[in-house]
């Protein structure tokens, strides 16, 4: 069995950043980085105690080189930076599921920690086939064009609410509460450490209940972004994007895999 490890910084425990700026240039980024590879390495135990013959870890925050890579567990192999040509860089129909580390709710979302969809200063909303999605869901589809099921989410619980609204079937671990967007009630880091090898086991042991999530094909995708200025270098920029509203770009996808954030 092959899994493949998706991991964002913002979702893990005990981590809120700081007003005025991203969480990447906050004094939160250091223990953001060491509390993501911990909880990385959780979910690597679990597969590999659950039978896994493979483990890929796909860094895909910010730009791709968070974790500390040296101690993550020796027996994974590790995707890392940027400029790949889409998201899951080689995940194919061979890998058994994803599992999503550190993830969080979509931009908009109230009390939702450091909520966003890819980048907050550029998008202030994503829509497909005209319903607001995060990434949970639009990593999620990606995997599920390739028929590879999302089998496990960590992340805040809105994060969790949101990954559950479109994949019923998931595990899920809660590792904080928001208050607001840099505020949280979180559970001790060891805690969600263990909580996590608890429902990564779980879910592999549930495979069968397992789905691949999709979008209906074809996918019309919705760009709305933040500033006048940011949409128009967008539509320089993107091949077949076209303005059909204010601040927002419009294309029709044939799969999710035409998508690059």
């Amino acid at each position: 069995m092959k899994f493949m490890i998706a991991v964002d910084c913002e979702g893990v425990a005990c981590v809120v950043g700081e007003p005025g700026g991203s969480l990447t240039r906050s004094l939160n980024m250091t223990f953001a980085r060491e509390q993501a590879t911990r909880e990385t390495n959780a979910a690597i135990c679990a597969l590999f105690q659950s039978g896994a013959t493979q483990v890929v870890v796909w860094d895909n925050h910010g730009e791709g080189a968070n974790l500390l890579f040296d101690q993550l567990d020796s027996r994974c192999e590790i995707v890392l930076g940027t400029g790949f040509p889409r998201r899951f860089p080689r995940l194919d129909a061979s890998y058994t599921g994803v599992v999503m580390i550190g993830y969080h709710a979509k931009a908009g979302t109230t009390d939702g920690v450091l909520a966003h969809t890819y980048c907050s200063a550029a998008y202030r909303c994503i829509r497909v086939n005209g319903v607001e999605v995060g990434e949970i869901a639009l990593d999620g589809a990606v995997a599920g064009e390739l028929n590879v099921p999302v089998i496990c989410v960590v992340s805040d619980q809105h994060g969790c609410d949101e990954a559950l609204q479109h994949m019923p079937w998931l595990e899920t671990v809660a590792t904080k509460e928001g208050f607001g967007r840099h505020c949280a009630w979180s559970k001790h880091p060891s805690v969600v450490e263990r909580e996590i090898e608890q429902a990564v086991e779980h879910a592999v042991a549930t495979l069968t209940e397992k789905k691949a999530f999709r979008f209906d094909l074809p996918v019309t995708m919705e760009l709305q972004f933040t500033s006048w200025s940011r949409c128009l270098k967008a539509m320089i920029r993107r091949s077949g994007w076209r303005l059909c509203q204010a601040k927002t770009l419009r294309k029709t996808l044939s799969t999710m895999l035409e998508w690059q954030c």
